[in-house]
């Protein structure tokens, strides 16, 4: 059985795991990303823990590196120490056309480029930066084009008929009308993760 540490910014990210140990039961409601994941592989695997993004032990790491990076590091150690063997996260870029947060993608991608060397060389990495956030993936997931140009994805999520910042409402799309096939080509940042968590639960290692 595969052991997997989940890492984000709250529900959406990680589900019942944002709650507070004694407010969670003992099958936690999945996050966005672990519903995806379930999409690629669907068993095999469990959730062992989870941190959330802003609890993250910031390392002091040489050469120095930015405030991403370091969340990174600090998240696979945490993957590491609670003994799992894949550590997943997703960071929105949550960026707009005049100031488009390159560099977050750019720290993230770093942060996991840097943790076989730095944490550990046999943990697994399901990460990346959700271009332009989480919400503008669950409209690639409907299988329709421009996800990652849309100002607005929350516009499309309604036509959907997912409520704003509604974790159940886009769980339950993913688990119910999602079938990764109908993944667009131009949604880069989704099918570069999508690759990642193959990666990481479908194939021998």
């Amino acid at each position: 059985m595969i052991r997997v540490f989940l890492a984000g910014e709250g529900p959406n990210d990680i589900g019942d795991w944002a709650r507070h140990r004694s407010y969670r039961d003992d099958s936690p409601s999945p996050g966005v990303p672990e519903a995806i994941l379930r999409k690629v592989r669907g068993d095999g695997w469990r959730v062992c823990g989870a941190v959330l993004w802003k609890k993250i032990h910031k390392l002091q790491v040489r050469p120095p590196a930015g405030a991403e990076t370091k969340n990174v590091l600090g998240a696979a150690l945490a993957a590491r120490d609670a003994g799992c063997d894949v550590l997943v996260f997703v960071r929105d870029r949550d960026d707009s056309n005049a100031n488009p947060r390159k560099e977050r993608e750019r720290d993230i991608e770093q942060g996991i480029a840097r943790v076989p060397q730095d944490v550990s060389d046999q943990l697994r990495i399901v990460g990346g930066v959700a271009i332009r956030r989480l919400e503008s993936w669950i409209v690639a997931l409907s299988g329709k084009n421009g996800s990652e140009e849309m100002r607005r994805p929350e516009d499309a999520l309604r036509e959907l008929g997912i409520g704003d910042k509604s974790t159940g409402d886009m769980v339950e799309f993913v688990q119910d009308k999602v079938d990764l096939a109908n993944v667009p080509s131009d949604a880069r940042s989704l099918r570069r993760w999508l690759e990642r968590g193959r990666d990481a639960l479908c194939r021998s290692r």
